[in-house]
């Protein structure tokens, strides 16, 4: 066994007829590569699942991570009892055991709470979150939030509520994002989750973003008013002081220019690739925090995504000033990406496939 597999330590939380996908990292401290096959041995969640890509190459001392898939059954029943399972790797040229690690998981009832998030009419940093119980019986959730960037803080009202059958729920949700002094508006995205109250270890039932700007302290025409007259004010300084200033001809020698940065490192992308969402350069910081706060959203709900901007892509198309761009890649064929989209089209309806 010279092969290191890790599972996720919580149990894994299921929901009957929905798709799953659950890390298995492999490390190999050993001194030379190895290929190995990824599988699962018998048992009763085996039938349940298979393993994307089903072989890694693990180079020495390396790490990598494949996926396994776990799509339960639609008339399995809901269960608080923990299931386990063990997944195997094998030498992909001998068939010797290399390495195995086990996990748990549990069948949990699914909970019919969907829900949308705008922006308040006419108040700023204000969003309202909309709940809606869509099932026969009583469903209780917790509302977590979080600012992108970090720079300030965002709070919901009521942070839990517990919705009836058919029951809709406003909560108040309010951004109090930290205000640059000077300058111009910042954007900043709020990224609300919805979870099972009952269940803590569960992922999150959906997420939704909202986004807005960080308006300036004092704007940019006051600044520039006040270093125009702090500049009068040190003119006259100078002249009342009678500092001689440096006349034309005995400048001092100017310093030379500093050189060139680096040129940004090419990011490869590989074909065939799932393109997920796109985002324009553009607003101050070039688009990049809504972006990864549409990253935060996907990853939180369990699907795997990259964030790669294109001018650094000899792949991607940059047409203007280029794109943030949201995909996956490494797929083994056009097939196994198509996949990827069709398990994941229930959080990301735009995903499409590039051979």
């Amino acid at each position: 066994m010279d092969v290191e597999l890790t599972l996720p330590t919580a149990p894994v939380a299921m929901s009957p007829g929905a798709a799953t996908r659950v890390p298995v990292e492999l490390r190999n401290p050993g001194g030379a590569s190895r290929t190995v096959r990824i599988s699962m041995a018998r048992g009763r969640v085996s039938a349940w699942a298979s393993v994307d890509p089903p072989t890694a190459t693990i180079e020495a001392g390396a790490t990598t991570t494949v996926d396994l898939l776990v799509r339960v059954p639609a008339d399995q029943p809901p269960s608080p009892s923990l299931a386990p399972f063990t997944v195997r790797a094998e030498d992909d040229v001998t068939g010797e055991p290399a390495g195995f690690a086990t996990g748990l998981l549990t069948v949990a009832l699914p909970v019919p709470v969907t829900g949308t998030l705008t922006t308040r009419t006419g108040a700023a940093d204000a969003f309202d979150l909309r709940l809606v119980n869509n099932g026969d019986g009583q469903a209780a959730v917790r509302i977590t939030t979080t600012l992108e960037p970090p720079l300030g803080s965002v709070e919901a009202q009521p942070a839990a509520a517990r919705l009836d059958a058919g029951e809709t729920v406003t909560a108040s949700v309010r951004a109090r994002p930290k205000r640059p002094l000077t300058g111009t508006p910042k954007p900043y995205a709020v990224v609300v989750s919805v979870h099972d109250a009952l269940d803590p270890d569960r992922p999150a039932l959906f997420t939704a973003t909202g986004t807005g700007s960080r308006r300036p302290r004092v704007t940019s025409w006051m600044a520039g008013t006040v270093a125009i007259v702090l500049a009068l004010a040190a003119t006259a300084a100078v002249a009342l002081s009678g500092v001689r200033m440096p006349l034309p001809g005995h400048r001092k020698a100017a310093k030379p220019p500093p050189s060139a940065p680096a040129p940004t490192a090419a990011v490869p992308v590989r074909r065939p690739y799932a393109l997920v969402e796109v985002f324009p350069h553009r607003g101050a910081d070039g688009g990049r925090a809504v972006a990864e706060a549409a990253q935060t959203r996907l990853t939180g709900a369990g699907m795997p995504v990259r964030l790669v901007d294109s001018l650094t892509s000899d792949v991607l198309a940059d047409d203007g000033s280029g794109f943030w761009v949201l995909l996956q890649d490494g797929f083994t064929s056009v097939d196994a990406a198509q996949s990827y989209c069709g398990e994941w089209r229930r959080v990301a309806p735009q995903c499409t496939v590039t051979a």
